[in-house]
């Protein structure tokens, strides 16, 4: 991604833009070597993550050795105490599964566990702390760590409490981000409301803070006694128990103020990543067409999708829209060739430092950070290995990462054995206590081969320092877990005051909206891929509008607006908004025959482009801050409206290959901005399959087949159903003479500089399948000139037995001969100056 001069501009961004920081401050400090500290990892064979043994310790004497009990240890992860999800004397775990998963859940129940959800290869739930040590002897487990608390993208914008009231019950509560996204216009342009679809939101509580029902009574949500008659209540499928801020009413509210007859169901996602796949799972078969979350667990794969991610795309699969925040890190993040040394810069056993500086500038062992005094810095630290909770494949090398302080003493770190818990993940938090903002990180390889790839992603509060010379791989993509699932539409934000309706035009996206682009190297099987890199986020929704109660930083109100009521800021109030846009437009789309990549498509389509604020002039088009652009609902709801065909025809061609008396190859061009299920056969042949047609060109190839005992040739035919349900057909005839763009002599192929797509005419086709035929006839037509054909039947005896005139010369035409008795037809068709006769086999 080329960028804008952000040395320059990041910092300065920092200190005028709401305070906020998201980037670098200028300094060079340097790491003191040799290191005042020497660590020695524990890497003895456990089940148990660090933390777990932490907390075992604590609880239970030194039953088992732990980093808290080492000379030279790691100090613990004390800005990650307030993530472990405590529930009464027990806690919320992620276990991973490598045997029987039904058997080992059996055994965790027996054990006390509470499961919560389980998912692929992980089961999740609440376990007593006085049972984590019987862990280890359950042999089908692969390991255990803390479900800690998942990151929820909101934000706070520096904001001034005027006196928070709830509303009144004729005047509820609703978010601007309903006028700045135009679903207002929407309702009542095409007289939709949401009615008859069903929207499901995960995220922390739904009713943590007991104030539901007057959300009910005042008209901020749906049920019994809602003033306006939507009395439909809310389907919790499970909360909290308690300790939720209730973010996920919140997101129901603005669901609710953009598709106001909609059902809306809930379902946490707290309680472990499998508690959270399960529930997308829950929810889909509970009936919601559309699901919106705001979570972020700091443990998803970076390069690869996690269960979270699988469960994504099943729900996809199943028909669900499901739209995902993309998070509030905007460029937090360091990406880089992992570069090796021999260097041991925490004493002997401890691991070989990786080299931060750029090739032929002096090594860097020791990477600055800027933490303010009294600020936190989580940190997740991922290789480019394959995750064994995502594939079942684990991961082969184990990297450690740890913070320095300036005098060079070790901190804070990341230090589990990887090869144990076969994932290439380490996760660690600190909270600067001291006057001295300046740190580093340390990334050491401990065991196993060197991997190409490495990436952190930072949270919180801290920053990059700019450096002479300059560090490379920071300020690189910081959008990654379930997000960037291929069934995801991962959402940015636009503060509503910043978009058109409100006078800003084009729009603006939030600066702290994650940007997209780390790519997958391996596929849910663990098998190396190239990278695949998707375009995400996808789209771009509102941020900043009004909710009833949600104030989970005591801010309060905002002072651009004249209300009292507190704002809803990230990229978590974006994903209600275009939910409920997506709800409004499978109500626009009455015979529901609309699917996810349609909605995905045509919001896409019809957004308002917004300039990606990190590179140099504007981006037309998609964009890896903003995606394709604000959400305008007015526009995709009219687009999907009744009768209107959004479907723009599908084109078959036949494309050059290297051996066209063997093989023939097909480019599908796609030019609507989804994808599309094609169907494709070789009439008189058993050859047939089916592709997914992305935008623009997908190929596929078949075997080159002696057509009329006189060439080799080939017909091949396409269909796929419009969004009314109707068949479209298309079709291509490749022979020894035409391939695609190349013309194909007996000795060869033509280059293809030779001849162009103008130098071959379009030829006439004309086929009839089957042949011979138990039933009606089927003429295909693809013929070059658009005017009406004759087409007749005729007995051999000459008797004329059908005669039509066609009006349409593309597709495919029926002509009735089941009532014909057993023997051979003639077909005869004409258009113009073109003749074709046919003998058919009636079975």
């Amino acid at each position: 991604m080329k960028k804008k001069l952000l040395t320059l501009f990041f910092g300065l961004w920092c200190l005028l833009y709401w305070n906020i920081d998201y980037a670098q401050v200028s300094g060079n400090p340097q790491l003191k070597s040799p290191s005042l500290t020497t660590v020695s990892p524990d890497k003895s064979p456990t089940r148990l993550s660090p933390e777990l043994r932490k907390l075992t310790d604590q609880n239970n004497g030194p039953a088992l050795r732990s980093l808290s009990v080492q000379a030279n240890p790691v100090p613990a992860n004390s800005a990650l105490d307030k993530y472990l999800q405590m529930q009464g004397n027990g806690i919320v775990i992620d276990i991973t599964v490598r045997g029987n998963i039904n058997s080992a859940k059996a055994d965790l129940q027996k054990m006390g566990l509470k499961v919560t959800g389980v998912y692929g290869r992980m089961i999740s739930g609440i376990m007593p702390v006085a049972n984590l040590p019987q862990l280890e002897s359950i042999s089908s487990i692969q390991y255990a760590r803390p479900a800690f608390k998942p990151f929820h993208p909101d934000k706070s914008r520096g904001t001034k409490d005027k006196g928070n009231k709830h509303g009144k019950d004729d005047n509820p509560v609703i978010s601007q981000g309903d006028t700045a996204q135009r679903s207002e216009v929407a309702r009542k342009k095409y007289n939709v409301s949401g009615k008859g679809v069903k929207i499901g939101a995960l995220s922390d509580s739904y009713d943590n803070l007991g104030s539901a029902k007057k959300g009910v009574r005042h008209g901020e949500l749906p049920g019994p006694g809602n003033p306006f008659h939507y009395n439909k209540a809310v389907d919790v499928l499970q909360d909290l128990d308690s300790g939720g801020t209730d973010e996920g009413r919140a997101m129901l509210e603005i669901m609710h103020d953009v598709a106001p007859a909609s059902e809306l169901a809930f379902h946490t996602s707290n309680l472990g990543q499998a508690n959270f796949a399960q529930g997308i799972q829950d929810l889909a078969d509970r009936g919601c067409q559309v699901i919106g979350d705001d979570v972020l667990y700091f443990a998803e794969p970076f390069f690869q999708d996690g269960i979270i991610a699988q469960s994504v795309d099943l729900a996809k699969k199943k028909g669900v829209a499901y739209f995902s925040s993309a998070g509030n890190e905007s460029l937090r993040s360091y990406e880089y060739n992992f570069q090796p040394s021999d260097v041991e810069v925490l004493g002997p056993g401890a691991g070989t430092a990786h080299n931060f500086s750029a090739p032929g500038d002096p090594p860097v062992y020791g990477q600055p950070i800027y933490i303010p005094p009294g600020g936190t810095f989580i940190c997740s630290f991922q290789w480019d290995q394959s995750s064994f909770t995502a594939s079942g494949v684990g991961a082969s090398s184990d990297l450690d990462i740890y913070l320095l302080d300036i005098d060079g003493n070790v901190v804070a770190g990341g230090a589990s054995d990887n090869i144990a818990s076969g994932d290439p993940i380490e996760v660690f938090g600190y909270g600067n206590d001291t006057e001295s903002p300046t740190f580093f990180l340390v990334i050491l390889k401990f065991s196993g081969p060197d991997p190409a790839h490495i990436k952190y992603v930072s949270f919180n509060d801290a920053l990059f320092y700019l450096t002479d010379p300059a560090i490379p791989g920071i300020l690189a993509p910081s959008l990654y877990g379930h997000a960037k699932a291929a069934g995801a539409i991962a959402m940015a934000a636009a503060f509503y005051l910043e978009t058109p309706p409100y006078g800003v035009n084009p729009p603006l996206v939030e600066q702290f909206s994650s940007v997209g682009g780390t790519p997958n190297y391996f596929d849910v099987e663990g098998n190396p891929i190239p990278p695949l890199v998707r375009r995400k986020p996808d789209l771009t929704a509102p941020d900043g509008g009004n909710t009833s109660f949600f104030d989970p930083f005591g801010d309060g109100d905002i002072l651009e607006d004249a209300d009292a009521y507190p704002n809803f800021f990230g990229t978590s109030a974006a994903v209600p908004h275009a939910s409920g846009v997506a709800a409004l437009m499978i109500e626009a789309q009455k015979i529901k025959t609309i699917t996810p990549d349609q909605i995905r498509g045509v919001l896409s389509q019809q957004a308002s482009d917004i300039d990606n604020p990190w590179t140099d002039g504007f981006d037309k088009g998609f964009d890896f801050s903003s995606g394709y652009g604000l959400v305008r609902a007015d526009k995709s709801v009219g687009e999907v409206k009744f009768p209107n065909s959004y479907f723009k025809n599908l084109k078959l061609a036949a494309a050059c290959s290297d051996n066209p008396a063997v093989t023939r190859n097909w480019i599908v061009s796609n030019p609507n901005p989804f994808e599309v299920e094609v169907s494709w056969f070789l009439p008189g042949t058993s050859q047939k399959g089916s592709v997914l047609a992305e935008p623009g060109d997908t190929k596929f190839s078949t075997a080159a087949n002696k057509y009329d005992k006189s060439s080799n040739s080939a017909l091949a035919i396409i269909n796929w159903e419009d969004n009314f349900g109707f068949t479209r057909v298309d079709a291509e005839f490749s022979s020894n003479t035409c391939c695609g763009k190349d013309a194909v002599a007996s000795s060869g192929i033509q280059s293809m500089e030779s001849i162009t797509k103008e130098d071959i005419a379009r030829k006439n086709t004309a086929e009839i399948y089957p042949n011979p035929s138990r039933d009606n006839f089927k003429l295909y037509l693809s013929l070059y000139d658009d005017q009406p054909a004759e087409v007749q039947v005729s007995s051999l005896d000459g008797k004329v037995l059908f005669a039509s005139r066609v009006m349409q010369s593309n597709g495919v035409i029926d002509i009735p001969a089941s009532g014909f008795k057993p023997g051979t037809y003639i077909v005869k068709l004409k258009q113009g100056d073109f003749n074709k006769t046919f003998k058919v086999i009636k079975q």
